[in-house]
């Protein structure tokens, strides 16, 4: 089984603040914050199973330790940009693979792994009223296509917009998503934009019988 989280920030005493929902769940201190994440991730993920963190998983040196906490044989690390150790690095404390971003094919669609969101169109920011994005160049273009993401934590963060799932555990009850998860969400986005389809049809349907009157 596959399995995907992202934004974990073990170590990180700050996430505490920035996301103080975590402390009624996860534990007062980081110490008990990361013993919570961890044992929530060994409960689910089997040793020979595959994790995918997207991202945000220590600001910490000590990465080594922190990997050899999750029990999983193979844990791939799509860096974040609070991952600041090297790629070398992290293959030397235990992660499989390391890199910026990767692709799987789930439910017939080519899906993107990246730690950011995908960027606004370049017309939502010109004007000064409107939100300036944080590392706008590190987020991919949307073409349309599915992403699986992480970055944008629940204060200010959906589930799902459109194509784009974030997987953060904030946003997972601070749990990793299986593949089945995933899939389950990308076929109901897929219906739920077929649906929409059919009724834009209808409609315009309409309102060409309507112009013929």
């Amino acid at each position: 089984m596959i399995w995907i989280t992202s934004d974990l920030h073990v170590g990180h005493e700050q996430i505490l603040v920035y996301e103080p929902a975590r402390k009624a769940v996860l534990g007062q201190t980081i110490e008990e914050h990361d013993e919570a994440l961890f044992r929530r991730i060994n409960s689910r993920v089997k040793p020979d199973d595959i994790l995918i963190i997207l991202g945000d998983f220590s600001l910490s040196s000590r990465v080594r330790e922190y990997r050899a906490r999750i029990k999983c044989g193979n844990v791939q690390l799509v860096l974040g940009n609070h991952d600041k150790n090297t790629q070398s690095r992290y293959l030397r404390a235990g992660f499989s693979v390391v890199c910026y971003e990767m692709t799987l094919k789930i439910c017939k669609e080519y899906v993107r792994l990246r730690h950011h969101p995908y960027r606004k169109p370049w017309w939502k920011t010109i004007f000064s009223w409107q939100y300036k994005e944080r590392d706008r160049k590190k987020r991919p273009i949307d073409h349309g296509g599915f992403l699986l993401h992480g970055h944008v934590h629940s204060r200010q963060a959906h589930r799902v917009i459109g194509r784009r799932i974030n997987v953060g555990v904030d946003m997972n009850n601070y749990y990793p998503l299986s593949m089945l998860d995933i899939e389950k969400t990308i076929s109901q986005i897929k219906e739920k934009e077929k649906k929409q389809k059919k009724e834009s049809l209808l409609c315009s349907v309409l309102v060409w019988i309507k112009t013929l009157k």
